[in-house]
């Protein structure tokens, strides 16, 4: 509907323009708020756009069925969850090479919801390539390979789910035997937040395996290990906290090397799952 002003795109080699009705053939799409004829029985609705795409009658009689969605049913009649499962279904139920899907579980129950990632993880194993919007950051970590972080209609970070995850702090949480020995927790990567008598919280980043090696030399009686979430990540690009991911609190004198951290705990929301 609107035409660039600078700039091109292309899927496949194909200018989006020029060759429209080629890359359509290429591409199964959701939009975020698909519009269906409220009149037709779901079954009805999806053998019609089965038929735009050149696919056969029923075709997506087995997603459907992995989804419970009822064929039968008027969509006007459909509640939001199962009209959002139509636009799942017709998304799955060709072999297009590029699924492109904005946020396609909005309104499914979180049984669905692991359907989908289901579903989404089989087509990436066929080797078909997936762009996935969503504002689900779980669901994201879960399902992608690669991110893309846009902030203000412009890409502020490009990573793999992995190494976005690596890069920021995990919360570590101890109880020990018996207070730690003054510099106990002098190693590299770990920042001591608060250290009071036996309870001591750590922030690590990087490999854990040094810290992990000096708590093998003294009683620890428990531990708890919090690994950042992408949520976590991806809201202070918008929040505009700066480079601290936590506050110190009342460091005893076994931590007095407790500092801010700088390029805390950022991290991303997806649009991208990759092959």
């Amino acid at each position: 509907m609107l035409r660039p002003r600078r700039g091109r795109a292309t899927i496949f080699g194909r200018d989006v323009w020029e060759r429209a009705s080629e890359v359509h053939r290429v591409v199964s799409y959701v939009g975020s708020d698909p519009g269906y004829l409220g009149e037709l029985t779901a079954g009805h609705q999806l053998d019609y756009l089965a038929a735009l795409r050149g696919l056969p009658r029923g075709a997506w009689r087995p997603v459907a069925e992995r989804l419970e969605l009822d064929p039968t049913v008027q969509v006007r009649r459909l509640s939001r969850g199962n009209r959002q499962k139509i636009a799942v279904v017709q998304a799955f139920m060709g072999h297009e090479p590029l699924l492109v899907l904005d946020e396609p579980t909005s309104g499914l129950d979180p049984l669905m919801q692991r359907e989908f990632l289901a579903l989404l993880s089989e087509v990436r194993r066929d080797g078909r390539t997936v762009f996935l919007s969503s504002h689900n950051l779980p669901e994201v970590e879960r399902s992608c390979d690669r991110v893309g972080i846009i902030r203000e209609g412009r890409l502020v970070e490009i990573s793999s789910v992995q190494a976005l995850l690596a890069e920021h702090w995990r919360s570590v949480n101890l109880l020990l035997g018996a207070p730690p020995a003054p510099r106990m927790f002098d190693v590299p990567g770990v920042q001591v937040v608060s250290a009071s008598a036996r309870d001591v919280h750590l922030m690590v980043r990087g490999d854990p395996n040094p810290l992990l090696r000096r708590l093998a030399t003294i009683d620890v009686h428990e531990i708890s290990i919090a690994t950042p979430e992408i949520e976590d990540i991806f809201l202070r690009y918008y929040d505009g906290s700066g480079d601290t991911p936590f506050a110190v609190h009342g460091v005893a004198d076994a931590s007095e090397r407790a500092t801010s951290a700088a390029d805390a705990s950022t991290a991303g929301v997806p649009e991208e799952v990759t092959r």
